[in-house]
């Protein structure tokens, strides 16, 4: 069995119980639409709990990786699901490039920083809400399975590229923010 037709027989393993249980769909929609959400909502909270830094550093991961994700996407076309005649589609979607997934992509982008830095009981949680985003898209027929495992691997490479250049990241985040204060306290003069 070739790859090409092993990622349609998981696909099709995968999105075949959708439509069976309407509380499963739900929550299926719900995880691959949604749940990313979770990016910019925990971005806020550390930002707002002076973990500055790291909600910058992890921001940076993020774009850097979707970035990357959507660069691959528009030099290498590949059909969803859907646009084969393929499964059942949970949820509405363009018929773009399917590989690799942006959500996931973006999803592993924000989670993986957490394990590298050492800080596991949010990077554990974050990676298993990343993984239901994954198989999320793909139980809702807008993605195949191959293309969760590439946005996978183009997050955890980028974020390992990131994490060794660290230093210099938080550094260059260092200087924007302390720039950023002192704008801050120039308009704060200037109104009194």
């Amino acid at each position: 069995m070739g790859i090409e037709n092993f990622n349609v027989h998981l696909f099709k393993e995968i999105n075949s119980i959708a439509g069976s249980n309407p509380y499963l769909d739900v929550f299926m929609i719900f995880s691959a639409q949604y749940l990313i959400f979770i990016i910019p909502i925990y971005l806020l909270y550390l930002w707002f709990k002076k973990d500055k830094e790291f909600s910058l550093y992890i921001f940076i991961s993020v774009i850097i990786t979707l970035l990357i994700s959507t660069s691959i996407g528009a030099l290498y076309y590949h059909p969803r699901p859907f646009s084969m005649g393929l499964g059942t589609q949970l949820i509405g979607h363009a018929s773009d490039s399917s590989f690799p997934s942006d959500h996931t992509t973006a999803m592993f982008a924000f989670a993986l920083p957490f394990l590298f830095f050492k800080r596991y009981r949010e990077g554990i949680v974050f990676v298993s809400v990343a993984s239901l985003v994954g198989f999320a898209r793909v139980f809702c027929g807008v993605h195949f399975p191959l293309d969760i495992i590439g946005g996978f691997i183009v997050a955890i490479l980028t974020s390992f590229i990131l994490y060794i250049f660290k230093k210099s990241i938080f550094y260059f985040i260092s200087k924007a923010t302390k720039e950023y204060q002192n704008i801050l306290a120039k308009i704060k003069n200037l109104k009194n």
